[in-house]
């Protein structure tokens, strides 16, 4: 990233990302539990990007400033910036809705739903680049848009929800996410299994 200096407000987490939203400006952060996680996602979303599958990506993967509440020895609430996990700044996606069909477990898995051939040939797209994306649910997906229209993207591109068929993306490493046991040669060789 450059060095200007961003400093992001905490918006939204999924389980294994979490968003902040950039002052002043229409461009957010997501961050993740390390920096291998954080650009193996970056590639995948550069390159889906680029052909409107997915959200602008804005900068190369780094850390921001984020606000830090603590309770101090008077038991005042205090708040300092500290640096964030790994991650990149992107375009914001509107949340995606299903339109009053009340698709729970996704409209992908409801047969009635008029969203999902939409969600299906943005899949077939995704396809076509090597990927295969298993996570599409509705909270995986987002509109931007594009020539005053608004597309379908998919907003998650976590090594948990897609197989990269080509193996052109980076490896991935668990280590420091949650409930993750890391089979990465250096955490094999950090941590002594096989």
């Amino acid at each position: 990233m450059s060095s200007t200096c961003y400093i992001g407000k905490f918006s939204d987490s999924g389980s294994r990302s979490s968003f902040y939203t950039i002052s002043h400006r229409k461009c957010g952060f997501k961050s993740f539990a390390n920096k291998s996680l954080a650009t193996f996602s970056h590639a995948v979303q550069t390159d889906l990007s680029r052909v409107d599958l997915a959200p602008k990506v804005y900068s190369q993967v780094g850390r921001i400033k984020i606000p830090h509440y603590y309770v101090d020895k008077k038991f005042n609430t205090q708040k300092k910036l500290v640096l964030s996990h790994w991650g990149y700044l992107t375009e914001i996606a509107k949340p995606f809705k299903c339109n009053g069909n009340n698709c729970c477990e996704g409209c992908l898995f409801n047969y009635s739903c008029k969203n999902k051939e939409k969600i299906e040939e943005l899949l077939d797209n995704i396809s076509s680049f090597g990927i295969n994306y298993h996570d599409a649910h509705n909270d995986n997906l987002g509109y931007v848009i594009r020539n005053k229209k608004r597309v379908l993207v998919i907003v998650d591109f976590g090594a948990e929800s897609l197989t990269d068929d080509e193996g052109i993306y980076p490896d991935v490493c668990w280590d420091g996410a949650e409930d993750t046991f890391c089979e990465c040669k250096e955490c094999q060789r950090r941590y002594c299994y096989e």
